[in-house]
């Protein structure tokens, strides 16, 4: 086996195994054998490329490998298409442009000394150096940029994919140019070249900065997203105290009331006030205690609603810390999750059914934390190829479903839904 063999394997399968562990940690696997199959599709479609010559042009080569990668990669992470179409231009593009820092000045250089014929020595050192430049950069963003694997909004992905399509359509043109440049006079070559390796640079940093702005969007976003529910939580607080303050207020005159009615020897009365006294006190009751400020002040609104429809619902909740589970995503799971479950009551309320009832449980365990709602349902869940639908567009898979599995894959947790006599949720989220 020749040097130059297992210089070319030994530097794919760095490489793949850098592509991989950036791809893990942004999307996230679906198997536990991932990464063996992203090696061995990775090799069978760069092999089917070399030895059909599917595509040989600059361009075409990276049309190829990221359409090749996208199918890939579909079968083996998670996320969205427009995020996996973005995190794949990325992956190659930032290469592709290294590699046009380094092409144009190697051989301007090799050009100059007379060396002209070492092009299979200069394409290997600009393909090192290119690999390099990409493992690093994969490497750095992978353990600093952590809010990256959360969804993005589909148009900051749209619009950054342009953005990375006219980066690398900018350099490939000027290193396409550059490639001649054997057949200029010296004096010319390092006039042209040096600007372009600048431009290609500028190309780099850009690249780099794009997937460092899209994470400051998230910032910005996660950012909203709590100060809304720290602003939620905070009126719930304050009516809440507000209703206690009224009934200590109040309670002078209460007990007064209640002292003159038993003087009196209206016993019945007196019971009667008390009843209504106690039932207005548990009405502005928190009963829902999870150990997060944030799941309390989601919750228990929430409660009170199902309570005033009539529904019979329980919580049992204790749910993890912030540092194992972001507050955004842990209010999403439960907010979608209740609020489905209510509007299933409501349907069955309308139709003329009973209220029906609402269970909602969750345990801690050493290494994960299980999550658990059912309810009633007198009207049958509609299904479509697996998933379950809308009541609201029949053709449309659940908003609310679709936002729980969302952030069930975000955690690498596992998702279980079950209908019949009683629609059914589990989840199970590991604990770091």
């Amino acid at each position: 086996m020749s040097i130059s063999i297992i210089y070319t394997t030994a530097l794919g399968v760095f490489l793949t195994f850098y592509q991989y562990l950036f791809l893990k940690e942004m999307l996230g696997t679906k198997h536990r054998y991932a990464y063996l199959g992203f090696y061995l599709g990775t090799w069978l479609y760069g092999h089917i490329n070399v030895w059909f010559y599917i595509a040989g042009t600059v361009w075409g080569n990276f049309i190829y490998l990221c359409v090749c990668a996208f199918a890939l990669n579909t079968l083996l992470f998670h996320g969205s298409i427009i995020k996996k179409i973005f995190f794949i231009l990325w992956m190659y593009g930032v290469q592709e442009v290294a590699c046009s820092i380094f092409f144009p000045l190697f051989r301007a250089m090799a050009v100059l000394s007379g060396n002209d014929g070492d092009s299979d020595i200069i394409l290997k050192a600009v393909d090192l150096l290119a690999c390099l430049i990409a493992i690093v950069t994969m490497g750095i963003l992978r353990r600093k940029l952590h809010l990256l694997k959360r969804e993005f909004e589909d148009r900051d992905g749209i619009y950054l994919i342009c953005m990375i399509v006219f980066i690398c359509a900018a350099v490939s043109m000027m290193s396409t140019m550059i490639a001649g440049v054997g057949e200029w006079d010296a004096e010319y070559i390092y006039a042209v070249v040096l600007p372009g390796v600048l431009i290609a640079v500028g190309g780099e940093i850009l690249y780099v900065y794009l997937i460092v702005m899209l994470e400051q969007r998230l910032v910005e976003k996660l950012a909203k997203q709590r100060y809304q529910m720290l602003k939620q939580h905070m009126e719930i607080s304050k009516e809440q105290y507000d209703q206690f303050v009224k009934i200590r207020h109040d309670l002078k005159n209460h007990s007064l009331c209640l002292t003159q009615l038993l003087a009196n020897g209206n016993v019945e009365d007196a019971k009667r006030y008390l009843g209504q006294w106690s039932a207005s006190i548990e009405k502005n009751d928190v009963s829902i205690r999870t150990g997060s400020v944030f799941a309390d002040a989601l919750l228990n609104p929430k409660y009170l609603q199902a309570k005033e429809l009539g529904i019979d619902i329980l919580i049992q909740m204790s749910v993890p810390g912030e540092e194992k589970i972001a507050p955004v995503d842990l209010c999403c799971l439960l907010a979608n999750a209740l609020d489905n479950a209510i509007e299933a009551c409501k349907r069955g309320i309308e139709a003329g059914y009973p209220a029906g009832w609402i269970r909602m449980k969750s345990q801690i365990h050493s290494n994960y934390w299980v999550f658990e709602i059912s309810n009633s349902t007198y009207i049958a869940v509609r299904e479509h190829e697996g998933r379950f639908l809308s009541s609201k567009q029949i053709p449309m898979s659940g908003v609310g479903l679709h936002n729980i599995r969302t952030v069930v894959e975000r955690y690498e947790g596992a998702l279980d839904l079950k209908s019949g006599a009683c629609f059914t949720l589990n989840a199970m989220f590991p604990l770091p």
